[in-house]
């Protein structure tokens, strides 16, 4: 079977995540000799199309009436739709796997000529809902029904959606009632991120990783840390965002394939990320795997991810008196720590494990080009 996986790639230092995902396509591909794979995805905007796609006028941006996320898909779907038509023509495939989905929203001629899978971690409703950057005004909810009603036709005529947790497959099924949607998360490379013995240190070390610091809770963590930074615990900040100096707080500039992320991540007592606005971040499921207790917030698929707090503690974002109680437990139990760590990784290793993700993911991408070369729906 031949397969294209074509991916929106990375969208600067606040989104990584998507070229993690090509990893953990890639590591289950090597134990599939059946699948032949071409890997293809969107360039960089040029400079007329990001100033189409975020450029408005200070007015209309201020009233939020510059339809910038109707703009931003528009420009995204337009651009994969040709680059994808391109690599099909000098690839053909079975089937073609897109992420994320919200570039498929001009894809309709393709998904009548080939069977489609999308994978989808967040629809668009729920990540413009998120805390992070809902905006305020009354109105607003009309300014992103023309990005809703393309994303609806795009699920519908999917041949199959691949929701990344549970909260992803119900707003499919609650957008597109009709969508033949599963649930299926890519996985992660388990033989890479996995637990390794933690060096004796004088003081515990929290670790965050995040590209949009506000926004992912840095601002809140710092709060809910306070005097105890630098005389109870250590905290290490991954991010590109300026943050100032404080006794006890390390500030890292690290890639996601950074070997010094992955020490920070197995030798962390604890990893914490209050976000605001997240989908299903992969450096959640990081610290899973590397057997670290994570604590975290009611947002996105996070709660599908830590097993509604069974594999990790998880409280209401923005809430930092909850956030500082929290993190003063876990860090004055290790006993605790370990048992959540433990169940961590017991959960990756049952759900997350990129091998056995990816041989579901055959069967899946199999059954749709079954299922369109028979003239049926799934």
């Amino acid at each position: 079977m031949r397969v294209l996986f074509f991916n929106e790639g990375n969208l600067g230092t606040h989104i990584l995540g998507q070229g993690q995902l090509e990893q953990a396509l890639r590591i289950g591909l090597a134990d599939a000799p059946e699948v032949q794979a071409h890997f293809a995805g969107l360039t960089p905007m040029g400079r007329l199309a990001l100033a189409a796609a975020v450029r408005s006028t200070a007015p209309l941006a201020r009233a939020g009436l510059d339809f910038r996320t109707l703009r931003w898909h528009t420009v995204q779907a337009v651009r994969a739709r040709r680059a994808l038509r391109e690599e099909l023509r000098s690839w053909p495939a079975d089937v073609a796997h897109v992420h994320s989905h919200s570039i498929a929203l001009a894809m309709g001629g393709t998904m009548r000529a080939m069977p489609v899978a999308l994978s989808v971690d967040v629809t668009v409703r729920d990540w413009w809902a998120m805390p992070a950057w809902r905006p305020p005004q009354r109105y607003a909810p009309m300014m992103i029904e023309p990005s809703c009603v393309l994303e609806r036709r795009a699920l519908r005529h999917a041949a199959v959606v691949l929701a990344w947790t549970e909260w992803a497959r119900k707003a499919v099924q609650q957008s597109a009632p009709d969508a033949n949607v599963v649930e299926h998360h890519p996985g992660i490379d388990l033989t890479r991120y996995r637990p390794a013995a933690r060096r004796e240190r004088d003081r515990p070390r929290v670790l965050f990783v995040g590209g949009r610091f506000v926004e992912k809770g840095g601002e809140d963590l710092l709060h809910a840390l306070g005097d105890k930074l630098g005389h109870e615990v250590d905290l290490d900040l991954v991010t590109p965002v300026e943050v100032p100096a404080r006794a006890g707080v390390t500030v890292h500039r690290l890639k996601p394939s950074d070997p010094k992320l992955l020490e920070l991540q197995q030798q962390a007592d604890l990893f914490c990320l209050p976000t605001h606005g997240d989908a299903a971040p992969w450096a959640v499921l990081e610290a899973m795997a590397c057997g670290t207790p994570v604590l975290s917030t009611h947002i996105g698929g996070i709660p599908d991810m830590l097993e509604q707090g069974q594999a990790g503690v998880l409280v209401a974002h923005g809430d930092r008196a909850a956030l500082s109680e929290a993190l003063s437990a876990l860090l004055a139990n290790p006993e605790q720590r370990a048992s959540l760590a433990a169940s961590a990784r017991e959960r990756c290793e049952q759900h997350y494990d990129a091998r056995q993700q990816f041989a579901r993911l055959v069967d899946h991408l199999a059954q749709a080009r079954e299922d369109r070369r028979n003239g049926r729906r799934a």
